[in-house]
């Protein structure tokens, strides 16, 4: 080898080291990025060239830069993220909806649970007790019109609070389902350029391909989605299922296939509904028809029975004026007969003054056990259905909150795993930089020398 062909090997070296050391700077800058994946430099011999003394080497090169990634960790970290994402979302609305009860709700002796709302309506019956006793007490009517009038507008109120909630969800999955369509946009966008980054080198876009599993895993933030190699090389196809368990193509290489829509009740896309198994849509969704539905469901039949039954005793002719509104059987539209007052209540069937026997009727229905079977809206007494319900409530936002600590748990350590593996190790990137600094020095040192050795030639050769 001449020594031009060393200057040339020297200097190709330099190169090789130099670029090393900006991957490993480059490893350093991200040691806290979680979506980055760790980035090595292949050094390889240069291309052999023939001389007098056989085929030799020009040196080395960077041949390649390889990117450290575990293609089942990232399927793995992408599916529990999304699972995550469906939990969390939805024990958020739960505890936003039991925020909106206005009072705790506990899982323990369904006696308690709900005290707020269940005191009220056993206060209301209490004041049916306190009018019998004292039928003509204008104090005792009063109290009675007052507590029936506070637990109307409680229940009234309860209700409202839980449509709140499940407008506010209903308004999340719109805002969702914009977020999917633009980043299903943005994966086609990244398949392509990936595709003609790595037409001559593939698995070289290291970076793009940093940007689209971020965009992948923000994607499974959003909903549930099965991913496979496309036909051309380096590209992803995400596939989503529908509820036949036919498969929908969303995206395919660098084409939105289908895009997604929410028709208020599910995200539908190739004009087919969904089923989801993760992601915030499915957590908002489940919380929204689920357990928040049922809340308010159990609150119209609690109406329904109380109206019902109340005028049935309070007017059992049916001549008379009601105690409740007749129109409004359920939780957003029961109140008071518009034309009772204090001095139009009544506590007997006769005209007597001391005759009681309306308010001990209506006061024994706090005792009274319905059942459906029976044709009755509920089943048990009307507190007890009332703290069944809060108990039942109380008990799936409990079991909701150990599904998030045990997922949370899974996550956390797949994410744990993908990091041993692709994330970026301190130590061995500090190693590293010291390794290609020394290298770079010392094919600077080769450099000079060789920069000399031709220096003193080119003195000779002049006869100096």
């Amino acid at each position: 080898m001449s020594l031009f062909n060393s200057l040339s090997a020297g200097t190709a070296a330099l190169n090789a080291q130099s670029y090393a050391l900006q991957i490993a700077g480059k490893n350093l800058a991200n040691v806290n990025n979680a979506n980055y994946a760790r980035e090595t430099a292949n050094l390889g011999t240069s291309p052999l060239t023939s001389g007098a003394l056989g085929s030799l080497s020009e040196g080395v090169d960077v041949q390649s830069i390889s990117q450290i990634r575990d293609a089942f960790l990232d399927q793995q970290v992408t599916r529990e993220n999304s699972i995550t994402a469906a939990l969390t979302t939805e024990q958020s609305a739960l505890q936003q909806a039991q925020a909106g009860l206005g009072e705790t709700v506990s899982t323990g002796d369904s006696t308690s649970a709900g005290a707020s709302l269940s005191s009220q309506l056993t206060g209301l019956f209490n004041s049916f007790q306190s009018l019998a006793a004292s039928p003509s007490d204008a104090g005792a009517r009063q109290t009675l019109l007052q507590n029936a009038a506070a637990f109307a507008d409680q229940l009234n109120q309860t209700d409202a609070n839980l449509a709140d909630v499940q407008t506010g969800l209903t308004t999340q999955v719109q805002g969702d389902t914009s977020e999917i369509n633009t980043l299903l946009g943005t994966i086609a966008t990244l398949n392509s350029q990936i595709a003609r980054a790595e037409v001559n080198q593939p698995g070289s876009a290291v970076d793009l391909r940093d940007q689209r599993q971020t965009a992948l895993e923000s994607l499974a933030a959003k909903m549930s989605f099965n991913t496979s190699t496309a036909t051309t090389g380096g590209q992803v196809r995400i596939t989503a299922t529908d509820a036949g368990g036919n498969e929908v193509s969303l995206v395919d290489g660098a084409t939105v296939t289908n895009a997604v829509a929410f028709n208020g009740t599910s995200l539908t896309a190739g004009g087919a509904a969904l089923a989801l198994t993760g992601g915030s849509v499915k957590g908002a969704l489940d919380a929204r028809d689920g357990a928040i539905q049922t809340f308010r469901d159990n609150l119209d039949a609690l109406a329904n029975q109380l109206v019902t039954s109340v005028n049935a005793a309070y007017n059992p002719s049916g001549a008379a004026g009601n105690f409740f509104d007749a129109g409004g059987t359920t939780a957003a539209t029961i109140a008071l007969d518009p034309a009772l007052t204090s001095s139009t209540l009544t506590t007997g069937a006769s005209a007597n003054a001391g005759d009681n026997t309306i308010a001990l009727a209506v006061a024994s229905l706090a005792h009274q056990t319905f059942s459906t079977a029976s044709g009755d809206a509920i089943d048990g007494t009307l507190t007890q259905f009332y703290a069944g319900t809060v108990s039942g409530f109380g008990q799936t936002l409990s079991n909701l909150n150990n599904q998030v600590d045990n997922q949370t748990a899974v996550q956390n350590l797949v994410a744990s795993q993908r990091s041993s593996v692709s994330g970026v190790n301190l130590d061995e990137e500090t190693a590293n930089l010291m390794k290609y600094q020394r290298a770079y020095q010392a094919s600077s040192h080769f450099i000079s020398i060789v920069d000399n050795l031709l220096a003193t030639l080119v003195q000779l050769g002049s006869g100096a």
